[in-house]
């Protein structure tokens, strides 16, 4: 009985996750971390690093390992020389859920706390965009909604990365959520809708390619994301056509201007649009074509850095967390460039700081992800471990796709998000493999 109860204990902090990134990085690493690290260690299996998943993943931590020693400067190098950290987390998410699943744990209670912290995290956020300051005090900063993130604002990029994770748990529960449409309309809808407050645009985008691989292969979830995905969109209209005097007189953030106005700046170079009422001759029409931009101007400036260093770096680049060190440098610096921690897209960000080595790297796993996800979606089997693959697969694959812009892949939040998605994945793939 003792036994039964410390087992219950030792597996139940797992799902204090959405809190756990939400206290911060340093939380994220001591206490997350290590308990499943020690999971893992308890709990080795010689088997599992057969896989060529693991072994393509520590060289690659070993080649970023040995390519910060040599080329980064030392206040930067050495988060990166333990990068291989994250694969155990990976290999100690899986040993969690394969041990989880052997044991009797009151299920109903840890999806309870799951299921209250991030539902409290999105009515904070609702109460913030309304009020201008969430239920504890913390104000609004730039017409962004963060929530408990305070200063850091981030609230978009944890409730996209996270999105992926609360669908597989639903799956991995077998929960069947046609059965409970409302509910999960209704959750969803927010949750969409809460991403779209936050103001980044990098999480709107990761959000529409998200719905949109997801609706294409899930069957189960296109009747729940057609619904939610329209009331989404109605909000969306709806904050696009408030008047500016409403918006004004009740000091609610204008996420629309934001989200699309300043977009459309960004990406022309006129500074203001609708200045521009008529087109009367051709060559204005001309002028305004080649004005276009895919990106800003100033997310360009970081691609033409990447562009630079890479082209000086070719095949080992700059090393990781680099980009940061050599944009500063007149010759890898154009006029319109723009220092930053990092390229902002997973390609530039991978030719130029890990080069060609890295590169082959990236389109392995990129390759890996894709071969696997149409594999295992041709397969007869249950729709419970099919769904639960191909989920947590696409959560991983909107932020390897070169097109779509990206956080910072060696920042230790992002990091720890991605590995713990791999850990699923490897769990996921080993039921189905199974069968």
């Amino acid at each position: 009985m003792n036994s039964q109860i410390l087992k219950n204990k030792i597996f139940f902090p797992l799902f204090f996750l959405p809190l756990t990134y939400i206290l911060g990085v340093a939380v994220v690493e001591f206490f997350l971390f290590s308990y499943l690290v020690f999971l893992f260690f308890v709990n080795f299996n010689k088997e599992l690093l057969n896989k060529k998943v693991i072994i393509i993943l520590f060289l690659f931590s070993l080649y970023v390992g040995i390519n910060a020693l040599i080329q980064i400067p030392s206040n930067l190098k050495y988060s990166s020389i333990f990068h291989f950290r994250y694969v155990f987390f990976s290999i100690a998410v899986f040993f969690f859920f394969e041990k989880y699943s052997k044991i009797k744990i009151n299920k109903k209670l840890i999806t309870i706390i799951f299921s209250m912290i991030i539902i409290f995290l999105l009515c904070d956020s609702i109460f913030q965009f309304f009020v201008g300051e969430n239920i504890f005090g913390q104000k609004i900063l730039q017409y962004r909604v963060s929530s408990f993130f305070g200063d850091d604002l981030i609230l978009g990029s944890y409730l996209i990365r996270l999105l992926p994770i609360i669908i597989w748990y639903l799956f991995y529960l077998r929960i069947d959520v046609n059965l409970k449409k409302f509910y999960f309309v209704l959750f969803f809808s927010i949750y969409f809708i809460v991403i779209y407050l936050s103001g980044e645009r990098t999480s709107f985008a990761l959000l529409i390619a998200f719905i949109f691989l997801s609706f294409l292969f899930i069957n189960e979830l296109r009747q729940i994301l057609t619904k939610s995905t329209l009331i989404f969109f109605i909000f969306i209209l709806a904050t696009v056509a408030l008047p500016k005097k409403i918006i004004h007189k009740y000091g609610l953030p204008d996420i629309a201007d934001r989200m699309f106005n300043k977009t459309v700046k960004q990406i022309t170079k006129t500074s203001n649009i609708k200045e521009k009422k008529t087109y009367k001759k051709n060559d204005d029409f001309i002028t305004l074509i080649r004005s276009l931009k895919v990106f800003s101007q100033h997310h360009q400036g970081h691609l033409i850095v990447a562009k630079n260093l890479f082209q000086e770096n070719i095949i080992f680049g700059v090393g990781p967390k680099g980009f940061r060190h050599f944009c500063r440098a007149v010759d890898y610096d154009p006029k319109e460039g723009v220092c930053s921690t990092h390229p902002h897209n997973i390609l530039a960000q991978t030719l130029s700081e890990l080069g060609l080595i890295g590169f082959l790297f990236y389109l392995t796993f990129l390759i890996f992800f894709i071969k696997n996800f149409f594999i295992v979606n041709n397969k007869k089997i249950n729709k419970f471990e099919l769904n639960s693959f191909l989920i947590i697969s696409i959560g991983i694959l909107i932020h390897l796709i070169p097109i779509l812009p990206s956080g910072n892949f060696f920042n230790n939040w992002i990091s720890s998000f991605i590995y713990f998605k791999i850990g699923l994945l490897l769990y996921s793939h080993k039921k189905i493999l199974s069968k």
